[in-house]
């Protein structure tokens, strides 16, 4: 296990107060005479402390590091579309949420749209519905709700309000499930609905903003190519992370059982934790199952959001000569939903779209391809440092690294739209203006060849390191206060240029070798959590080694 020694000065202090404390305390009533350790009492655990440094620490309570929530409400927006009517994608979803056994302290509320075809759960198609999950069954609590129009922000307004308003609870999460297309074409594929229909990014938060007086732990979006830049900052008013994809999903989409699973057991989990959870599941199960695929997906802090635009636009702005004579719009084909013996029941994707076709451009690797030296560009890698919170991807490593940035390379309708979109979402007319200099870009055809970045590219892990700390403690140089709606500055910094401090969990995470640590500073104890093992261990700092907790 690699050795945490960089953090030693940030805790020694809190470890001696701690070392303190046991060495005064008396020794245990119940402890026999030929017993060694004492039990030390905190106000969120109990620490069974083994005096014999030759004997591993078997046992302590498992450190809290999450909410005091005791309950959840899970909004599920699904729009079944041709997923659900082709292949049965959105009910063998449902099924993974039944078989979680999810339901007493988490609620799931799921509203169901815009399929001609519901396969399963006898859900009717002719009118959408609202479900709650409750004793491992889907349960109708509204009916004849009339055929809603899925990408419609009036509709997502109103399903949060219903929710909010029935389902009160201490946290809540929100979840788009269907089709994705970018920042700029955005969410759901309504087959009730003309095709060109769909509910972009600034349609969204102007649903979120009509409710407000909630925000959201995670907005998670099951759907493809959603984790790019211009989605985190429209949403980052409104939830406190946002679990997003940038590469096109398998058919599988998230696998929802054990992460739900998790939530129900310890509704107050960490948002980082549980974000953790939900991306490693999703991983696992693409590189497991028969219908897995390539796949990528983060978890974005969203406190992070304006610094991170600030400091894209800092260093596009820099180099505007080199983004313009080259296109780096990923040239990557849509992965395909079926393996060919199954395609009757699972449906074909017989597309040849690819993330060229919504412009999507991967930071990192772009920044790799033109200038990662200048001081734009370790600000701008610090910046998205901070907003990667967690990264997964599967092993073919598809050149994909968590964010995107959307360029409209020769394509003036493309820009049309994306003038409009990003306009509602307060991007200003500077940079919305400057975007017109590539839909005239002369080598709008001649694509950036990822294929050496991918060879180098092993996680995020590898470039802490390397583009070293953080522009501050977690949330840039700016952190956006929501009771007042303003932007202010934290002039603190963080003790370990590694460590991130995040304001809304109030604990510090750290991602690292394709591990999230979390560090709890109450029970002064960093731990980590094994998906594998399905255990936690926390790092004992005498000791240099990890011990497990239970």
């Amino acid at each position: 296990m690699k050795k945490l020694k960089k953090i030693a000065i940030f805790i020694l202090a809190m470890l001696g107060v701690l070392f303190i404390i046991l060495m005064l305390m008396p020794e245990d009533d119940e402890l026999s005479d030929g017993e060694e350790g004492a039990v030390v009492q905190t106000e969120t655990n109990t620490v069974i402390q083994d005096n014999n440094q030759s004997q591993s620490l078997s046992e302590v309570f498992t450190v809290d590091v999450g909410t005091d929530a005791k309950s959840a409400t899970i909004m599920v927006y699904m729009n079944g579309s041709d997923l659900e009517s082709e292949s049965g994608e959105a009910t063998a979803d449902i099924a993974e949420m039944l078989e979680s056994g999810i339901g007493k302290n988490v609620n799931v509320i799921i509203q169901t749209m815009g399929t001609k075809n519901w396969q399963d759960y006898g859900i009717r198609s002719d009118t959408a519905q609202t479900y709650k999950i409750e004793d491992g069954q889907l349960v109708l609590v509204r009916d004849n709700l009339g055929q809603l129009d899925t990408t419609s922000k009036d509709t997502l307004s109103e399903f949060i309000s219903f929710c909010k308003t029935n389902y009160s609870a201490d946290r809540y999460l929100l979840l788009f499930w269907d089709h994705g297309g970018g920042p700029v074409y955005g969410f759901g594929y309504d087959e009730w609905q003309p095709e060109e229909y769909s509910l972009n990014i600034a349609e969204m938060a102007a649903a979120f903003a009509e409710n407000k007086d909630i925000r959201f732990d995670i907005i998670g979006m099951d759907c493809c190519i959603m984790a790019n830049l211009e989605t985190c900052y429209a949403l980052a008013p409104y939830c406190k992370y946002a679990l997003l994809s940038e590469d096109f999903e398998s058919g599988l989409g998230w696998s929802y059982t054990e992460w739900m699973k998790t939530f129900e057991e310890n509704p107050g989990i960490s948002a980082p934790l549980l974000g953790k959870k939900i991306v490693d599941d999703i991983i696992k199960d693409n590189e497991e199952a028969f219908m897995g695929d390539s796949a990528c997906i983060a978890l974005f802090n969203e406190s992070t959001a304006s610094n991170l635009f600030t400091a894209w636009k800092a260093y596009a702005y820099k180099n505007e000569d080199a983004l313009l004579n080259k296109n780096y719009s990923k040239m990557h084909k849509a992965k395909g939903r079926a393996k060919s013996s199954f395609w009757s029941y699972w449906g074909l994707d017989e597309s040849d779209v690819t993330l060229s076709d919504y412009y999507i451009s991967d930071i990192l690797a772009l920044v790799e391809g033109i200038d990662n030296s200048s001081d734009e560009a370790k600000n701008l890698m610090s910046a998205l440092k901070a907003a990667v919170t967690y990264y997964g991807h599967t092993s073919d490593k598809n050149e994909l690294t968590g964010m995107s940035v959307s360029l409209p390379y020769g394509d003036s309708y493309f820009y049309e739209k994306l003038k409009d979109v990003y306009k509602d979402i307060d991007f200003d007319e500077e940079y919305i203006a400057w975007l017109g200099n590539f839909v005239s870009a002369e080598s709008y055809d001649d694509y950036y060849n990822y294929d050496s970045f991918e060879d180098n590219w092993n996680g995020w892990g590898d470039y802490e390191n390397e583009y070293g700390g953080n522009i501050s403690s977690g949330c840039g140089e700016y952190c956006y206060d929501y009771d007042t709606g303003d932007y202010y500055g934290h002039e603190e910094e963080s003790a370990e240029d590694n460590w991130i401090y995040d304001y809304e969990e109030e604990i510090w995470y750290m991602y690292e070798n394709g591990t999230l640590y979390l560090y709890d500073e109450e029970s002064n104890l960093i731990f980590y959590y094994d998906e594998d093992e399905d255990k936690m261990y926390y790092y004992d700092e005498d000791r240099d080694d990890w011990y497990l907790a239970e």
